[in-house]
């Protein structure tokens, strides 16, 4: 099977926040960029929020970028589900719940 390019944009915030937090994740692949004898992976993941910009590169040439690229992006999914449920652990005990999509007291 053919690899397709992936490429999401989407916003953080939910509708009437500010406007500029958004992630982005693009993976390509790219017929000899860097490895001469084959196809490289061009991977990046770019978080940004209000005027702060974060891009991580998981660039593929070889064996060993391969590994360190999929240690990278592992590790970080691990962080993140781990942040989304201590965050939605923390929200719940203080007494913030979610309705109609805005945060409010109870």
């Amino acid at each position: 099977m053919a690899f397709r390019r992936f490429y999401r944009r989407t916003f953080l915030k939910k509708r009437g926040h500010h406007a500029g937090a958004y992630v982005l994740a693009d993976v390509s692949l790219e017929r000899g960029m860097v490895s001469d004898d084959g196809t490289d992976v061009c991977a990046h993941l770019t978080v940004a929020d209000c005027a702060r910009t974060a891009v991580l590169q998981f660039d593929v040439h070889d064996r060993d970028t391969a590994a360190n690229a999929l240690h990278k992006a592992r590790v970080l999914k691990t962080v993140v589900d781990g942040f989304v449920d201590a965050l939605e652990l923390a929200v719940a005990e203080s007494g913030v719940t979610e309705r109609s999509g805005k945060p409010s007291r109870r």
